[in-house]
């Protein structure tokens, strides 16, 4: 057992440590049988020969020794011909099997290189795929109002509008889909601008303000819906203003397209466990259950036909979801069908300096 740690606490040592101990150790041996040939006789025959035998144990066994302890730096160099192939999960087994010899260290760093190419990799291919995707829905959505506007234009061109009141009507939808194109470039580039500015300043901000300014927009709007506001006064966060409004007028305007106009919604903002709590419930069908983990996906529709009849982009949930992220906040959904659904956002609350600044 002595023996057996020993050539384990041989194997921690740097590779030029443990060479130049056995090559120390095979002079020795080498010196010390020249010695004993000396005692032993004083033929100079024998004990020239003693000392070329001593030499070529030497340089034998230090040469496979050489070769051994190479042995992971081959393997290192075969695996990297893998890698460069293109196989990026391939690594290199040399960092666990010997961690403390030059090649281990080596194979160590290769290692975590090669993690963060292949997760930057994977970053960029994920990046790309989002970017294919978000390119190929943002033209399916274009698409549809252009050949609407097409189809009109090429029915005015061939006549095939007899009346003034068909002309009117023609024009009419024009103009529809002409806004809701408008609405699709402004929500593009408001997505594009979330995704750019990355760590941008925050300011003190007034929440409970915007949360019932917004409230008060959105029964003008309906006013046959039974809002119900329950806020807190002068509740402060740290954001921008614009995107809080935007925020708001977004859940809102989620309510009013896919609930009934008589179904009652409850906007709530309050304070605990450090952190400030915004929620929007309304009571309306809920959302199915296979389309609530794909509602803040970006041109995603639960029900596409009354989405789009109601002019919805697709894109509303998931510019809310891009402000809470900028804001480092926390959304949560919950739905029920027949129960209606719940959109709550965690802020974290502002440190008590925050909360003095002037809000704006």
């Amino acid at each position: 057992m002595a023996a057996g740690r020993g050539r384990r606490l041989l194997r921690r040592r740097p590779l030029r440590t443990r060479i130049g101990a056995l090559v120390t150790a095979l002079c020795a041996l080498a010196l010390a049988a020249t010695a004993l040939a000396w005692l032993a006789t004083a033929n100079g025959v024998v004990i020239v020969a003693t000392e070329l035998a001593g030499l070529c144990m030497v340089a034998v066994v230090s040469s496979l020794a050489v070769r051994r302890a190479l042995r992971p730096l081959e393997h290192a160099a075969d695996t990297a011909d893998t890698i460069a192939s293109g196989d990026l999960t391939r690594r290199i087994t040399a960092a666990d099997t010997a961690p403390t010899t030059e090649v281990g260290r080596l194979a160590h760093a290769l290692n975590g290189m090669l993690d963060q190419i292949q997760g930057a990799m994977a970053a960029r291919e994920a990046s790309e795929e989002r970017m294919r995707r978000f390119v190929a829905d943002a033209s399916h959505e274009l698409r549809t109002p252009l050949q609407a506007l097409r189809g009109y234009t090429e029915l005015y061109q061939h006549g095939a509008l007899p009346d003034r009141a068909s002309v009117d009507d023609a024009i009419d939808r024009m103009h529809g889909e002409v806004r809701r194109m408008g609405k699709l470039v402004e929500a593009l580039l408001m997505l594009a601008r979330l995704d750019e500015e990355g760590e941008a300043p925050l300011e003190p901000v007034d929440l409970s303000r915007i949360v019932t300014d917004s409230v008060r927009d959105a029964a003008a709007v309906e006013p046959a819906r039974s809002y119900t506001l329950r806020v807190q006064d002068s509740v402060i966060v740290l954001g921008d203003e614009a995107q809080l409004r935007s925020l708001l007028a977004n859940l809102l305007s989620n309510v009013r397209m896919h609930t009934p106009p008589a179904a009652p919604c409850t906007v709530e903002l309050r304070t605990g466990d450090s952190k400030v709590t915004l929620a929007v419930q309304d009571s309306g069908p809920g959302i199915p259950v296979h389309a609530v983990g794909h509602v803040f996906d970006r041109f995603y529709r639960a029900d596409e036909g009354r989405s789009r009849t109601h002019g919805g982009t697709g894109l509303g949930l998931a510019i809310t979801a891009a402000i809470v992220e900028h804001h480092h906040a926390h959304i949560d959904l919950d739905s029920r069908l027949d129960h209606g659904t719940r959109i709550s956002v965690a802020f974290p609350e502002p440190e008590p300096e925050a909360d003095h600044g002037s809000a704006t």
